[in-house]
């Protein structure tokens, strides 16, 4: 490696040392490398990091930089090559004291990056909620002060609330790249640890696991070229938390396996995060240093076990990391929803396979406590889809309800029933349903709404009928989401929403369906969902509570007109 890179590394590292964690203890460490391992390990350390990440400077507007610390450059370079995609120019750092002339700054590992304007920054969260010495307050205030936090966990997504507003926070999970499976016939057979041995707890699973598997290796401080040269000479990379308890450390497995390593891991309570990963990565009990070491010899001893391990971790599966960003550019406006569209074709399905009818709960990943009351209070055999962003917030939502139609009219369905995450269905509502669904053939309905939470004044009744306990009242319009049945016309109508209309008080994807007088609306008198009053909303600052007085309301103005209805005397 040249010179020049050893200097700029070396300052930078020392730079960056002395404003994160102080000179006292920047020139204590420095001492004690030179003192026990000579102007050597200097060198080694310096080696380690690879060349230097040098970064052009920004020219015109809308120029970004990513600045990336050496452990998760393999994410920095798949961001990259994302933004690349969408049409974005991004310059790749680790220099922090080049942000202020950047308009927009992504930061891994925010912590080690002072000098970034919290204004321009988006924070790709990289740190474990359950490891307290990192999860301080201080970091917290940090990044509740960006721009926007994109997190890769949702327990971590838990344990941000209150302290990043969910506007602002972005779910984007850490996942291996798509890939084929690799070429191995060159590959040699090696087990390979990689990362930090100084926790304790990792230290003695080494040393037991050695035991029985002494050809394991231990590489602590190699990154860049090296660290990517190492893992493609390597068959098998051991994944091991720091503690008891730590979730999976899907970076270092999403690395490994973006080399074509098969990967043996720790058991991690975040696992349902990431059930793809189940089939594709070796899992044995957390802790069990035997377990650990008959895995590894069985890959190690057994080229067939080998082979089938590799098939299924590199089973073909969607790039998930990569959707998650493109799904945060677009709710951050910086990239356009037809693009979304282009670039995203394989975002997850809002229609589950099968012959029944869709049942799909809308809901966003960055508020997993709606997602847990929906499935507390509602039956099984929902698929939850996560929603798109946009700003303003409501603007996500119609771009969502216009993704799920555009995906039904393509897949050719007439009819599913769509429901928000604060639903709360009655005990009897696939009874009612069936009631309903029949109703609606009868007078050829366009839509079901389970609750009309502000109906309009203008709003006309068209029919009245009481069956199976029902009240089912026909109208020519309908103004809420949060649990409603579709059908062909409204379907239609739905997937063309124009996102070009910026109109906040006619455009909503609410209003935008209210305007369609043209269609025949079915609900029923009283209601027959309800909401979770508590519960968050996903476009403004409060509970669901202030919509009781408006549901209250609604109600007896349809109360009004029903009886107008019967009595001859409506309009």
């Amino acid at each position: 490696m040249k010179f020049g890179d050893h200097l700029i590394n070396a300052f930078r590292q020392l730079d960056r040392a002395v404003r994160v964690r102080g000179l006292g203890h920047t020139l204590s460490l420095a001492l004690r490398v030179v003192v026990t391992e000579g102007p050597a390990g200097v060198k080694r350390r310096l080696d380690a990091l690879g060349p230097a990440l040098r970064a052009a400077k920004p020219k015109g507007t809308g120029s970004v930089l990513i600045l990336t610390m050496p452990h998760v450059l393999h994410f920095g370079r798949r961001l990259q090559s994302v933004l690349a995609e969408a049409g974005i120019h991004a310059e790749l750092s680790d220099n922090d004291r080049a942000a202020r002339d950047f308009d927009t700054v992504f930061a891994f590992a925010l912590q080690n990056f002072p000098a970034t304007p919290p204004d321009r920054t988006i924070a790709f969260q990289v740190e474990q909620s359950v490891l307290q010495h990192r999860w301080t307050p201080d970091y917290l205030e940090k990044l509740g002060k960006c721009r926007a936090v994109f997190e890769y966990s949702r327990i971590n997504i838990a344990a941000l609330q209150g302290h990043v507003s969910t506007r602002n926070l972005f779910h984007v999970p850490f996942a291996p790249p798509r890939m084929s499976e690799p070429q191995t016939s060159q590959r040699p057979t090696r087990v390979l640890f990689y990362g930090d041995t100084t926790p304790e707890r990792r230290a003695r699973l080494l040393s037991q696991i050695r035991e029985t598997v002494p050809e394991l290796e231990v590489e602590t401080n190699l990154f860049g070229p090296g660290m990517d040269t190492r893992l493609d000479q390597t068959a098998i990379v051991v994944n091991l938390h720091s503690e008891a308890g730590g979730l999976l450390e899907v970076a270092r497995i999403s690395e490994a396996m973006s080399h074509g390593c098969v990967v043996v891991s720790e058991t991690a309570p975040d696992m349902a995060e990431a059930p793809d990963l189940a089939d594709r990565i070796a899992f044995v009990t957390e802790g069990d240093a035997a377990q650990l070491s008959m895995a590894l010899r069985r890959l190690l001893d057994d080229d067939d076990a080998l082979q089938a391990q590799r098939a299924a971790a590199f089973a073909p599966a969607p790039d998930v990391f990569r959707l998650g960003v493109l799904r945060a550019l677009l709710g951050l406006d910086m990239i356009e929803p037809d693009l979304f569209e282009t670039l995203a074709a394989d975002y997850p399905s809002p229609v589950a396979a099968g012959p029944d009818m869709p049942r799909t709960c809308l809901t966003l990943p960055e508020t997993p406590l709606r997602a847990d009351a929906f499935r507390r209070h509602n039956p099984d055999g929902y698929l939850l889809w996560p929603g798109l962003k946009a700003n303003p917030g409501w603007r996500g939502a119609a771009l969502s309800y216009r993704h799920i139609m555009r995906r039904l009219r393509s897949h050719g369905i007439d009819e599913a029933l769509i429901v928000e995450d604060d639903v709360i269905l009655p005990p009897d509502f696939d009874a009612k349903l069936d009631t309903v669904r029949t109703y609606m053939d009868e007078c050829d309905a366009d839509l079901f709404s389970g609750l009309i939470v502000d109906l309009h004044k203008d709003a006309r009744v068209l029919g009245v009928e009481r069956r199976d306990g029902l009240v089912l009242v026909q109208l020519d319009r309908a103004v809420m989401m949060i649990c409603n049945l579709y059908r062909r016309r409204m379907i239609d109508h739905l997937a063309e929403w124009d996102d070009r209309d910026s109109n906040a008080f006619t455009n909503t994807i609410d209003r935008y369906m209210e305007a369609a007088t043209h269609l025949r609306v079915v609900t029923t008198l009283p209601f027959m969902v309800d909401y979770g009053a508590s519960l968050q909303s996903t476009l403004r600052d409060a509970d669901n509570h202030k919509f009781d007085a408006l549901r209250a309301r609604s109600e007896a103005m349809l109360a009004e007109k029903v009886t107008a209805f019967e009595a001859g005397t409506h309009d």
